[in-house]
């Protein structure tokens, strides 16, 4: 026992010394970048954004350090984070938090995937979509029965930020153990307010490979992420826009997610997901925060339900992908609409009448 006290008493300021050593080196290389002045651009948002995180990242990845170091290690943390914050201000409206906890895991079993396509419900689809001037495109999956149905569902749209799902993939499989990662804050961002920050990060650092990657494991096989989108006045979707995606493959990916979240091993299989990460993964679209546009076109119909969802919106096109879950109920709902000068207002209540049509409502 003695002789295993000694070595314990050795190894702890071995250990804070490494640590001590780390974050040294951390403050070399990352601290001249988060104190740098950047322009209120979008450029300069980044830059001081990904500046921030750097800084963040290296000095947590440090470790413990010793006592005489921890007033620094707090001050690095410290700029890294008013950086970001900064940074975050001019990417998002007010009333965002980038501190929220996690929802809980929503839902009560895997559920099956569609199987039982519903002409009644079609027709109904059909007949909400005519309610509003643009193009429409809609699916609806019931996933306790796999009744399912669609208008215009493999038409492409304007994807907006709901691509950011390739990303958020990208950023859970580049590890094990999410929470504890590199890109757990950035994952977090992209769920609780669509953070283009940081979508961009991930991107950018883990390469569009490994967005694409997400995309297509989670079945978005006709989505695209190819950078920024562009400004459009066509009528015809997606318009100009060159980053697209389809209501059936925002179907496809929440209920991947939400299967693989609760077991289902095939869902997994294909995610390249452990359940751990596919756990998160919902829970984090599970905590969006319902501010301004990002309460979608469903939320504000449904009080009492609870959603799991990923929202986009330009100038003329919006979208919500969701899983609903109401009354032991759970149902894939995905809406878009596209013209030239939309409204909020328009669009919310092209989704209520789907809500009607799928009897949600």
């Amino acid at each position: 026992m003695r002789r295993l006290a000694i070595l314990l008493v050795l190894l702890v300021p071995a250990s804070a010394s490494a640590s001590d050593g780390a974050l040294l080196a951390a403050k070399e290389r990352y601290l001249p970048a988060a104190q740098s002045a950047y322009a209120n651009t979008p450029d300069g948002a980044q830059a001081r954004y990904d500046a921030g995180r750097d800084l963040v990242e290296a000095v947590l990845a440090a470790g413990p350090v010793s006592p005489g170091r921890r007033a620094l290690r707090a001050d690095l943390l410290l700029r890294g984070r008013v950086q970001v914050a900064r940074a975050e201000a001019l990417d998002r409206d007010d009333g965002f938090r980038s501190a929220a906890s996690l929802s809980p895991l929503p839902g009560n079993g895997a559920g099956v995937g569609p199987r039982r396509p519903d002409a009644g419900l079609a027709r109904r689809l059909a007949a909400a979509a005519a309610t509003v001037d643009g193009a429409v495109g809609v699916w609806v999956h019931e996933l306790g029965s796999g009744r399912y149905a669609g208008y215009q569902a493999e038409t492409p749209f304007a994807a907006g930020s709901t691509v950011k799902l390739g990303a958020l993939v990208a950023g859970l499989r580049a590890s094990p153990r999410p929470e504890r990662g590199r890109w757990w804050y950035d994952v977090r961002q992209i769920g609780f307010w669509s953070s283009n920050l940081a979508a961009n990060r991930i991107s950018d650092e883990l390469g569009y490979g490994a967005v694409g990657d997400g995309l297509r494991r989670l079945g978005m096989t006709s989505s695209t992420y190819p950078g920024p989108y562009r400004a459009t006045t066509a009528w015809r979707p997606p318009g100009a826009h060159s980053r697209v995606t389809t209501a059936r493959d925002l179907g496809r990916a929440l209920y991947r997610l939400h299967a693989g979240a609760h077991g289902d091993s095939r869902a997994l299989r294909l995610l390249g997901f452990s359940r751990r990460q596919a756990i998160v993964a919902l829970r984090v679209l599970a905590s969006a925060q319902p501010v301004g546009d990002n309460a979608g076109l469903l939320r504000p119909w449904l009080r009492d339900a609870s959603f799991a969802e990923k929202n986009g919106w330009l100038s003329d096109t919006r979208t919500t992908a969701t899983i609903v879950y109401d009354g032991g109920r759970a149902t894939i709902v995905v809406v878009e609409v596209f013209r030239p000068g939309i409204t909020y207002a328009e669009a919310k209540r092209l989704g209520g009448y789907v809500l009607a049509a799928a009897g949600l409502r």
